[in-house]
């Protein structure tokens, strides 16, 4: 999962009640990343909430104080529940440090940053974080934004300024287009091997069965990006799937269970059972198509996991 950065330079405002309704806004949409499985359960900052002022009088904790008393008791608690790391490079691998170190922010579109302010979308376009903040002036309403910064290489000569597009959220709404960025961008697959080794990272809502990797090994190549744009649908149906209270999740694409005439022959029926992700040989009854081949899957009304089993040709009729 990806980070979630505070960019300080958008959360300061001269008014108290707009900057309420911008902070429930904000983590409406950092709960909507989280729940996705885009954004990890985490904010990084440059300094603590009570460093931080928002107003002349009023800190980003205080804030979030005057947020709960307001009565957005739900919002208030997420961001309470957040694990922080500050300051911004607190526990960062040493990749990431040494680039960090050797880089300065310039500025953004027709504006310009002091290295202070800069520092949190520096770190987002180094280290794939998300921006999260304010929308408190018009370049902080856009759901990307265009870092420049000036680079050095390990003997300190300059590289030349380079620009880098991070992810931006600071309404509520940006966290779909942020979802929906970040799944196109991981659909951008060489092979059907490196689908399964990044399947976690790919489809966090959706389990796989132990015989899926033998299977996409048999199916034609060229059926890498068919078989993404399925399995994405499934995994934004599964994240969905999770937030309602539905005995089976409400499905985007064609997803059907087999006919009476299948499911009462011993060995059509048979032929649709495949090694579950904990081993066991479960029925895979329910499927979805992509081109001439299909998906069969599984689902629990218990858990709310919906569970791959084959990919691969029609299945016998």
């Amino acid at each position: 999962m990806r980070e979630l950065v505070l960019n300080h330079a958008s959360v300061a405002t001269s008014d108290l009640e707009t900057a309420t309704t911008w902070l429930k806004q904000l983590a409406i949409g950092m709960a909507s990343l989280n729940r996705l499985g885009i954004g990890k359960s985490e904010l990084r900052m440059s300094r603590y909430p009570y460093e931080i002022q928002c107003t002349d009088v009023t800190s980003l904790h205080h804030l979030m104080l005057y947020l709960r008393n307001s009565g957005a008791r739900d919002e208030y608690q997420y961001l309470s529940r957040l694990s922080s790391k500050a300051p911004l490079l607190e526990s960062v691998n040493e990749d990431v440090e040494d680039k960090f170190t050797r880089c300065e922010v310039t500025g953004l579109d027709g504006r310009n940053l002091s290295p202070e302010d800069g520092a949190p979308l520096l770190y987002c376009a180094i280290a794939d974080g998300i921006a999260v903040g304010f929308p408190s002036d018009p370049v902080w309403e856009q759901d990307q934004i265009d870092v420049y910064f000036e680079e050095l290489s390990l003997d300190g000569n300059e590289l030349g300024e380079v620009d880098e597009t991070i992810d931006n959220l600071t309404r509520a709404e940006h966290a779909e287009t942020i979802s929906e960025r970040h799944r196109a961008n991981m659909r951008d697959l060489s092979n059907l091997a490196e689908l399964w080794e990044r399947r976690s990272e790919i489809f966090p809502h959706l389990k796989f069965g132990l015989d899926v990797e033998s299977q996409l090994g048999q199916i034609n190549p060229s059926a890498v990006s068919a078989v993404t744009k399925k399995l994405s649908m499934l995994d934004g149906d599964s994240a969905k799937w999770r937030t309602t209270d539905t005995t089976m999740p409400q499905w985007s694409c064609r997803v059907r269970p087999e006919s009476n005439s299948v499911r009462n022959n011993p060995s059509l029926i048979e032929a649709r059972r495949f090694r579950s992700r904990n081993g066991n040989r479960e029925i895979f009854e329910w499927h979805a198509d992509f081109g001439y081949n299909r998906i069969h899957l599984r689902f629990d009304a218990q858990t709310k996991e919906v569970e791959i089993g084959y990919i691969g040709e029609h299945l016998p009729l």
